[in-house]
């Protein structure tokens, strides 16, 4: 059986869509854990509600202690020998279960994973690995594992299917950005294989509404991206031998940056003055890249900011992300209203 996770806390919104979507998976050998997070708001209420709609779901009530507290005690309430994470926000194809547990149990592999839809600002981004099949990951190259690091299928969890006996640790509760790829990464300490299906199989949303999990304000991104380099580092040193990637995880970290230096396009409650000062911190972050010649950026948008923001221009990079905002804006616009017109 596979236990499927989902963290609950003021998402009534989007919950029944993500209910829905794992209860109508072909693999119907599962298990769904909502952990619900008081206080008793209407996402709560509409999870007890939903319980009550298939024999396979069932609620867990804990203290507010955040999305880690909450998977760590979906983790210790699951009865199957899979777990599957899934936020409440988001919502997933019907084969994922089916698809995942094939190919680890086809592969022999400890975890299998997938790629998905990155529903950003109005935007269906569509992400598959390169890599078909399995992963040995003791082989002496580190480039597979880099390149599924490197075009972002590594950092969160719900795109994976896990061992439930293979987990020894838990996801970190003192941590509010970047405990995902720990917990991954501490579970691959313990793997020689992994399954990749270049499927997109996950509807990840990603919107300017800050309501979904994805999207909240954190203070500390820039560190915590500067921690999370340096962990990585660590484990390619240990598990490879050496901490050199070829630039891989210095282009992880900008595009980290860049990416959340896009998103100040959509955030009305700074001013242009405030976004400045953003751009300026992440660029001391930039300062302490000691290879920023390795760094590789594909994506034109990215690749475009990034000309202006490596030479210090934040003005003009930051002109460049609020054009781009505009533009994103107006195609979302012109999208819901040729949706609403078909309806």
């Amino acid at each position: 059986m596979i236990s499927i996770i989902v963290p609950v806390y003021r998402s009534e919104k989007t919950l029944e869509r993500c209910i829905d979507s794992l209860k109508g998976q072909t693999c119907s050998d599962i298990e769904i854990i909502m952990v619900v997070e008081p206080p008793p708001d209407p996402s709560g209420i509409l999870a007890g509600r939903l319980a009550g709609t298939d024999g396979r779901i069932r609620v867990v009530y804990r203290h507010n202690e955040g999305v880690s507290a909450a998977r760590n005690a979906g983790i210790e309430a699951a009865g199957g020998e899979y777990i599957q994470f899934v936020d409440s926000d988001d919502y997933v194809d019907p084969r994922l279960c089916e698809r995942l547990l094939t190919a680890v149990r086809e592969s022999g592999a400890q975890m299998a994973l997938c790629g998905f839809h990155h529903l950003y600002y109005g935007r269906d981004v569509i992400k598959i690995p390169d890599w078909q099949g399995c992963l040995v990951l003791n082989q002496a190259s580190a480039k597979p594992l880099l390149a599924l690091y490197q075009g972002g299928f590594l950092n969160m969890p719900w795109n994976k299917l896990f061992l439930r006996k293979e987990i020894r640790r838990l996801f970190r509760r003192d941590m509010d950005l970047g405990e995902d790829l720990l917990f991954n990464m501490a579970y691959l300490e313990g793997c020689d294989r992994i399954a990749v299906v270049s499927e997109a199989l996950c509807y990840y949303i990603q919107d300017g509404s800050g309501a979904t999990l994805s999207t909240k304000k954190r203070e500390n991104r820039m560190e915590n991206a500067m921690y999370l380099f340096g962990q990585m580092q660590a484990y390619f040193r240990n598990r490879y031998g050496s901490a050199d990637t070829g630039g891989a995880l210095e282009s992880r970290l900008v595009q980290e940056y860049l990416d959340e230096m896009e998103g100040l396009a959509f955030d009305g409650d700074m001013s242009f003055s405030d976004k400045m000062q953003v751009i300026r911190r992440y660029y001391g972050g930039y300062e302490k890249i000691e290879n920023k010649d390795a760094i590789i950026l594909t994506q034109p948008d990215y690749r475009m900011i990034y000309s202006f923001f490596r030479k210090g221009q934040f003005r003009a990079a930051l002109c460049l992300i609020e054009l781009r905002g505009i533009v994103v804006g107006l195609a979302r616009r012109i999208r819901r209203r040729k949706h609403s017109c078909r309806s």
